[in-house]
Parts: C-alpha cells; structure tokens; sequence
C-alpha cells in the first residue's frame, strides 16, 4: 500500500512538471541520447530507492516460487481503479518527458505508456515470489489499460473524447479511523474515480458547448467490505482546457485541472437506491 501512495504521489508531482517543461520545450528534430539517459537512469534510480525502502515486502514476508494470481478485490474493484489511475498519470507524465528528449509523436506517447507498465511491474514480480500475495494479473491488466489511453488518444481519434479523472475528499471512516486501516492510499471510500466523455469530440454535435462533458464514475463506502458494495455515479464533467481563454499560464493550469473531476450535479445508484446530488 505503501508502494502505491508513494508512487501516486511522485506520478502527479513528475507529470505537473514535466507536462510545464514540455510546454517550455524548444522544438527538436530528433531525440537527444543524453536526456534518454537521464530518463532511464532517473527510473532505475526510482525503483531501486522504492526498492530500499520497502525491502520488508520483499526480504522479511514468507517466500514461495514465483506464482501469478487472478485475486478478487476486496473494495468491489478501488484497487483496481486505482491502479489504472496510476498509469495514467504516469503515462502522460512519461510522455513530457520522451517529448522533453525530442522523441516525435505519438512515439513519446506509447514510451509513455510503457513506462507506467514499467513502474508497476517490479512491485508485482516481487509479489510473486511471496506466498501470501502472488503477481496480480488484474493489477497489472488494469495498469496496462490505465496507461494506454493517453497513446490511444494520440493515434485514434474517437478516444480523443475519453480521459480519466479522479477526485478524493477523507472518509468519515479514514477520519474516525482506531486502527491501521484504511490508509490514505487505501481510503476507497473517499476515492472517486470517472470516465470522462466530451461529446462533442465523439459526436460531433456543434451546439454542445466544448467544454461540457459526461461522466460516469464509480467509488465504495467503505475501503473493504463483504460482500463489496458499490456506488455508480452519472454527472456533468468540466473540460477546463475547453474553455476559450488562450493565454499560455491559463493552457497550463487547466492541464492539472483536467486531471482532476469536479463535483457538479448528477446522480449515485448505491444498493438500488438513487438519489440526486453533486457528484
């Protein structure tokens, strides 16, 4: 869990910069070997450290030969989400980077891609050596699908209108909280996490404004139950890059807050029960 917090933190803080470098970045007609190093080397240092810091996963837990797992969730698929969301985030995060080196689109954007499968992927073949966990093939599925949509929205253009967007606001139950869990990383129930749509992208329906979309979107009250229980949501969406203010500062801002949904009005199914709100 630790591994997950610590890597969706540095995702978010490496994309907001690297996304501001690439915006800065002269243009260039090849890739640049010396800042591919630098980002190859920048990963094996990451990993290496996350590696030294979480050794006890790996080195002190009971140890078996490498097995993979197709284990359920125990948050009715947060997890998952979360996992998809990672990749995401590190894909584009990925993708500044490769265009920071001068690798041309959309090559920067599948080295982006492959980059969020990369990150992910030493954590579960060291989950795979230990009896009580087990490489996690929906982990990794859901990590892979999380981390192509930023290529996919590159090379064809009907998955232009889709994004991933999460929200989070603290639990009562990560608040009220006596004992070790749920951790932030694991506070499902405080976690949202949507499919966003802009229809007009998709349709191509002139009176729709650009900057209005859809989303449908998906959390749990509680960060684990028996059986899970889920919570579905239906609601507007705001594309902030979609709005008609070109400055540069303002290109850059809305990029950070497209990353992020905004509550706006919609509904929320939970056990067959609907009820209206901002959502």
């Amino acid at each position: 869990m630790a591994w997950r917090k610590a890597h969706f933190n540095r995702a978010l803080c490496v994309a907001l910069v690297a996304q501001a470098s690439a915006l800065r970045a002269e243009v260039c007609p090849e890739g640049r070997p010396g800042r591919l190093a630098a980002i190859a080397g920048g990963y094996a240092g990451a990993e290496v450290a996350v590696v030294a810091a979480r050794r006890a996963d790996w080195w002190t837990t009971p140890k078996t030969g490498f097995h993979a797992v197709w284990d359920a969730s125990p948050s009715a698929g947060q997890d998952r989400l979360l996992h998809a969301a990672i990749g995401y985030y590190i894909a584009q995060a990925g993708e500044a980077l490769f265009r920071w080196a001068c690798v041309s689109e959309p090559g920067a954007a599948w080295l982006g891609a492959a980059l969020g499968v990369a990150v992910a992927l030493p954590k579960e073949i060291g989950d795979g050596f230990h009896e009580q966990k087990g490489f996690s093939i929906p982990d990794m599925l859901w990590t892979a699908a999380g981390s192509m949509l930023p290529p996919a929205r590159r090379t064809w253009h009907p998955a232009r209108a889709f994004a991933l967007k999460a929200n989070y606001w603290p639990s009562q139950e990560y608040r009220n909280r006596t004992g070790p869990q749920p951790q932030l990383e694991s506070d499902y129930a405080g976690q949202r996490y949507y499919l966003a749509l802009a229809p007009r992208r998709l349709l191509h329906v002139a009176w729709w404004p650009p900057w209005l979309g859809l989303a449908a979107g998906h959390s749990v009250p509680y960060w684990a139950s028996q059986p899970p229980v889920h919570e579905w949501y239906g609601a507007l969406d705001m594309s902030f890059g979609e709005l008609p203010v070109r400055s540069r500062w303002w290109q850059r801002a809305a990029w950070v807050l497209d990353q992020i949904h905004v509550p706006l009005p919609g509904v929320r199914l939970r056990e067959g029960r609907l009820s209206l709100g901002l959502f």
